[in-house]
């Protein structure tokens, strides 16, 4: 289930215990629940020329979290009673798996029996041979009816080991693709998987990425994407997941293709298709009310999400994606587009949601596409939808927590008016159908008849299907129709390379991109497959060329060279297609090559796309450190034309490879000396450094323009990089030029340059500040520095900030770690036990929150934002409507009391010593990303990492109590709870007890 830090509370009850935000936005009349049934269906508002219709309420379902419909359109529908907190303890789990049918045919689904019950959490279902697959706590399960009694008497767990720390954030979505895999999105925690049916399999970790396995074989791979509740598929298997912040993500990247270059370092592998986080507007019909009014009006617990494929509604939503919003009482709809290799969205409504309520039980969580057609929603129908883990403590025992737990909904939305009687058609009978029947139905305009022909296709394995396939994938008129057609061939071991050259050479893009990725273990023993697929790199289709360019990577040769450059320099402004021709350039350096002969031909300067593609290029050259490719690749570059635009590729090339080889503990200048005739290298390098030098120094010369340079310089010898960075940071200068100086100048790890660093401490900005101490406690020298300085008393404990503290208190050099530990010691318990009881007494005091902006500026900002001020790193701190000062003080105080995952800080070591501290943000096969404080992230190669280990702790470790007075706190309390009000527009008292009710 969606969880939001952004409890959507029943507004009476809010009010009565702790003030909270409402949305700005126009508000219809607040409606009481709960309502019965009927009842709610008048509340609800719909675009004109729609109906909802009730399918299914209580006593027949309760608490439904999941629905689908099997071949005989019967509706297995998933009810979660153990949410939120799991059963009480001694007793059994609440969770079960009910079928509902519409006997009578009057479109309510009137007979209701439970299938499996005493499951514990279960949230998705998916119809498999006599019965489905399950979604529950840390497991997928099937569960059959071997007797035919209509309750299921097995149970056998297939995969096992899916994290179970919260409730929420678990496996689930099981869905049947095109591909013939059944997919699950992880719930964001991940784990370490095994596969109960083949105890010899080694575990498979699945952080960071999602799950698929084959039914019938059971091989289970993790894949790339990382949703919470909710996994969708569009009529060509592209997939889409969702979390909390983000209604529709689409996922672009498979991980199977970065696996193989572990050179590439790959910040994301989806993409935010709809307005994400503080960028996000949805606009409800309830109080919407929040704890956090950064929050209001945007998406806080996005769940559900849905492409609706079928044929009971309008032309125009055909393709349209649909997402829940529980907490605002209703369904986004979002239009969305080719973009790429991926799709761009657009909110269909302008200041108005697909469906929504003023009744603010409204929950739903879930979106189906049934047999007729018809958008299916899945309403929890609960006052509340919330996990006490995330509320504060006294509110974790609220009296409406269960109300609706008797409760639930299933609707229907369909065209036409309301007073249209439904008539809906008669239930597919599937189960008895022939396979050239289940064919037949490929065709069909509602892709729940494909895909679920599709299934069944599949689990039959029946070989006759193929004759009446192949005639299906040379005649049929839909192309969706002919790439099943296709899988269903792949599913029964039945395709040949004919019939994918058929395909290849198929009028509909789409088609030929499925036969691409059929053809790839293909291509190495069919040069007839092989030349088909190299053409396709000219494709007028840029999804197509995506596919082309990640598929030829899986055959190295050095005829892909051209297609991969074609490829490139066609899909350029697209970051996607960038990195799968990145993903594929065994052969970097020829690619590279190619491409900038062609760009050094055009008579056109190189635009930003072409120079992040050389970029790109120029960094695998770098990270892999062969010295002849980069001495070739250097000596092109230097005999690129002079003018904007050769200077701009040689330049870009050049910082490419420096940046790569240092990252990977390397350098230019000894790499060129490695090559056969670097002499002439050489000589360009030095001119080379010599004009970025003059460059930096250049007060007359632009201020970007200088930056850059300065950048150049950093990977020039020490000689002549040191003057001219030393002079940078100690002369004046401007503060960005000042922080390139910096960095640049803490490559070189000479004792000259930590003494200017730590001479310039005292007198620096904090933002400076920070970045000295980031460069001295790059190596153990400049953290034995600091230790030094502060032993002498240059240096006093409170200019260290808690961030660089914890790691010298956490340094994996011993003595380091020792002299920290005394210089920078933590109060023992009872120390602790004095300073918080010294704290809290100033929390009685009168305080100003305006004074707390400082406090906060100086000592939170690197990884909390509260409105303008500051970088989004660690959990937000502006939701603290609802805390109390007491909770802030020990959140700030004991930072690691209570913490989530996703902010546990993890300390990084490279393999030529580089130390790194922040949280995971994004991990693929090959490459993790760290974020750092201030909000900088560092994509590593996982091939370069030496050690990376979780602390366990918050990255803000204890001690801000050694920069913040008492009284600084009460005043920092204060401005995190009324920051929002010291705009004016609200009256404020110029001091104000935090403790007062906001």
């Amino acid at each position: 289930m969606p969880h939001s830090r952004l409890a959507p509370w029943l507004a009476a009850v809010c009010l009565s215990i702790c003030q909270l935000a409402r949305a700005e936005e126009p508000q219809a009349s607040a409606v009481a629940g709960p309502l019965a049934a009927e009842e709610s269906l008048a509340h609800f508002r719909l675009p004109e020329g729609l109906r909802i219709e009730l399918v299914a309420a209580e006593p027949e379902v309760i608490d439904p979290v999941a629905i689908r419909f099997d071949e005989d359109g019967r509706l297995w529908v998933v009810e979660m009673g153990d949410y939120p907190n799991g059963p009480p303890p001694g007793e059994a789990p609440r969770s079960r798996v009910r079928i509902l049918e519409d006997r009578d045919r009057d479109g309510r689904y009137e007979t209701s029996r439970v299938f499996a019950e005493g499951l514990l959490f279960a949230n998705g279902v998916q119809p498999w041979r006599q019965g489905a697959i399950v979604t529950l706590s840390g497991k997928i399960a099937y569960l059959a009816d071997t007797d035919g009694d209509g309750r299921a008497d097995l149970a056998e767990t297939w995969y096992r080991g899916f994290a179970e720390d919260n409730p929420q954030l678990r496996v689930n979505h099981p869905r049947f693709a095109l591909d013939n895999h059944v997919y699950v999105a992880n719930g964001l925690r991940g784990g370490s998987v095994t596969d109960k049916r083949r105890p010899d399999a080694q575990p498979l970790p699945i952080s960071g990425r999602d799950f698929r396995f084959d039914p019938i074989g059971g091989r289970c791979q993790a894949v790339s994407g990382h949703g919470q509740f909710g996994l969708t598929f569009d009529d060509f298997g592209n997939r889409f997941n969702c979390s909390n912040r983000n209604p529709l993500m689409h996922v672009v990247l498979a991980d199977h293709y970065l696996a193989r270059n572990p050179l590439l370092a790959v910040p994301a592998v989806a993409s935010d298709v709809a307005a994400a986080g503080e960028a996000s507007r949805v606009f409800p019909l309830s109080q919407a009310w929040t704890t956090s009014i950064l929050h209001a009006g945007q998406f806080t617990a996005a769940c559900g999400v849905s492409i609706y494929r079928g044929n009971a509604l309008p032309a125009e939503f055909a393709g349209n994606a649909f997402t829940c919003e529980p907490t605002g009482n209703l369904v986004h709809r979002e239009i969305i587009e080719p973009a790429g290799a991926t799709f761009t969205g657009k909110p269909a409504y302008e200041g108005a949601e697909f469906l929504a309520s003023p009744d603010t039980w409204f929950r739903p969580v879930n979106i189906e596409t049934g047999p007729d057609g018809a958008l299916y929603v899945v309403d929890m129908y609960r006052a509340v939808i919330e996990h006490p883990e995330f509320v504060p403590d006294e509110l974790k025992e609220r009296p409406d927590l269960h109300w609706g737990t008797d409760r639930g909904r299933i609707y229907r939305i369909v065209a036409g008016p309301p007073s249209e009687p439904s008539g809906p058609p008669a239930p597919p009978r599937l189960s008895a159908a022939s396979t050239g029947e289940l064919v037949v139905l490929l065709e069909h305009p509602n892709a729940w008849w494909r895909e679920t022909a599709a299934r069944l296709l599949y689990q039959r394995q029946d070989r006759g299907a193929r004759g009446p396939l192949e005639r299906l994938l040379r005649t049929a008129a839909d192309a969706r129709a002919r790439a099943h057609a296709l899988w269903a061939l792949e599913g029964l071991d039945c395709l040949s390379d004919g019939l994918l050259a058929v395909a290849i050479a198929d009028r509909h893009p789409r088609v030929r991109e499925q036969a691409v990725v059929l053809s790839e273990a293909r291509l190495g023993r069919s040069p007839r497959l092989r030349a088909a697929v190299l053409d396709l790199a000219s494709d007028d289709d840029p999804r197509l060329r995506f596919q082309v360019a990640l598929s030829l990577g899986l055959s190295q040769a050095d005829d892909l060279v051209e297609p991969l450059a074609a490829v490139g320099l066609a899909g350029a402004g697209d970051p996607w297609t960038r990195l799968a021709v990145a993903a594929s350039a065994d052969r970097a350096g020829m690619l590279l090559k190619t491409i900038l002969d062609r760009l050094a031909a055009r008579n056109m300067a190189a635009g930003e796309g072409e120079l992040a593609l050389v970029a790109q290029l120029a960094r695998l050259v770098g990270a892999r450190r062969e010295p002849d490719e980069i001495g070739d690749l250097l000596r092109l570059a230097a005999g690129l034309p002079s003018g904007s635009n050769g200077d701009r590729l040689r330049l870009t090339a050049l910082a490419g490879v420096a940046d790569a080889l240092r990252n990977r503990g390397g350098s230019l200048q000894t790499i060129v000396g490695q090559a056969q005739g670097h002499d002439v290298v050489e000589q360009h390098l030095s001119r080379i450094f010599s004009q970025a030098a003059s460059v930096a120094q250049d007060a007359d010369a632009a201020p970007a323009a200088r930056r850059q340079a300065v950048a150049l310089v950093s990977h020039a010898g020490f000689d002549l990089a040191a003057p001219v960075l030393i002079a940078l940071v100690e002369g004046p200068t401007d503060s960005e030029l000042e922080l390139a100086a910096i960095r640049a100048l803490s490559v070189h790890r000479h004792d000259s340059v930590r003494e200017v660093l730590v001479s310039n401490l005292p007198r620096r900005t904090p933002a400076a500040r920070r970045a000295m101490l980031e460069a001295l406690l790059a190596d153990p020298p400049g953290a034995a520095l600091i230790l030094n300085e502060l032993a002498a008393g240059r240096l006093r404990p409170a200019e260290i900030d808690p961030l660089h503290a914890g790691r010298l208190l956490e340094h994996r050099e011993p003595t380091i770690r020792q002299r920290a530990a005394e210089l920078l010691a933590a109060p023992a318990p009872a120390q602790r036990a004095e300073i918080l009881s010294r704290y809290r007494s100033a929390l009685q005091a009168q305080s100003d929150p305006r004074q707390g902006v400082e406090v906060f500026r100086k000592n939170c900002s690197t990884c909390h934002k509260i409105g303008s001020i500051g970088v989004d790193v660690g959990p937000s701190v502006a939701d603290a409507r609802t805390k109390t000062p007491e909770q802030l003080l020990l959140d700030i105080l004991e930072p690691s009391r209570a913490i989530d995952n996703d902010y546990v800080a993890y300390s990084i070591t490279t393999i030529h010593g580089n130390s790194l501290r922040g949280i995971i943000v994004s991990e693929t096969a090959s490459s993790v990303t760290l974020q750092e404080p201030e909000g900088k992230l560092v994509p590593l190669l996982r091939a370069d990492i030496d050690e990376m280990q979780s602390s366990g702790v918050s990255l803000m470790p204890e001690g801000l109590d050694r920069n913040i007075t008492p009284r600084e706190m009460a005043d920092l309390i204060s401005f995190i709870k009324n920051w929002r009000y010291l705009d004016g527009q609200v009256p404020l008292p110029a001091r104000t007890a935090p403790s007062s009710s906001r």
